[in-house]
C-alpha cells in the first residue's frame, strides 16, 4: 500500500483563531508597556542591540476611545540595514492590537499563495504579529525607560 504524501507531511497552518489570540496577547503587552489612552505625546526609548543601541519612537497618529493608530519606528545603528517601521491599529473595545503595515507593505490575507510577486511568506501577517509580540517582550525586559520631567 502506498502512503499518501500529503498525510505524511506536517503542516503548520495558522488559523484565524490563532491570529486573533496573538492580537489579544499583543494588546495586553502593548497596554502594559504604554497605556495609550493616557498618553498625550510620542514615546521615545532605547533598546540595546549588541554593543550599540537602537532608538525606538512610537508615534500616536490617531487616538480615540475605540481605535488608536500607532507607528513604531526603529532606527538601526548598522548603516546597511534598513530602518524598521510598523503601523499598529489598537482596537480598545475589542482589546486587540494588529500590525497593519510593516516597512511600507500592507498585508490583508491570512495566507498567501507562494511564490508571489512580493515574495511574502505564506503566513506573512502572522509573522509580523509574532514579531510585534517578541519586540514588546524584549522592550519590556531590556528597554531603557522613558524619563518623565518632574518639573
Amino acid at each position: 500500500m502506498i502512503k499518501n504524501e500529503r498525510s505524511t507531511k506536517k503542516r503548520s497552518r495558522k488559523s484565524l483563531n490563532d491570529l486573533i489570540s496573538l492580537y489579544e496577547i499583543n494588546y495586553l503587552k502593548l497596554i502594559k508597556l504604554f497605556p495609550i489612552q493616557e498618553l498625550e505625546k510620542d514615546i521615545n526609548f532605547i533598546i540595546p542591540e549588541g554593543v550599540n543601541n537602537s532608538e525606538i519612537k512610537i508615534t500616536i497618529d490617531r487616538n480615540s476611545r475605540h481605535t488608536s493608530k500607532l507607528t513604531l519606528y526603529k532606527s538601526n545603528t548598522i548603516e546597511h540595514i534598513k530602518h524598521m517601521e510598523m503601523e499598529i491599529f489598537v482596537y480598545h473595545d475589542a482589546r486587540l492590537a494588529e500590525v497593519r503595515r510593516f516597512n511600507g507593505k500592507r498585508q490583508f490575507w491570512l495566507r498567501n499563495k507562494y511564490p508571489n510577486k512580493n515574495m511574502l511568506t505564506k503566513d506573512e501577517k502572522f509573522q509580523w504579529n509574532i514579531f510585534l509580540s517578541e519586540f514588546l517582550t524584549y522592550s519590556q525586559m531590556h528597554g531603557l525607560s522613558i524619563i518623565k520631567n518632574l518639573h
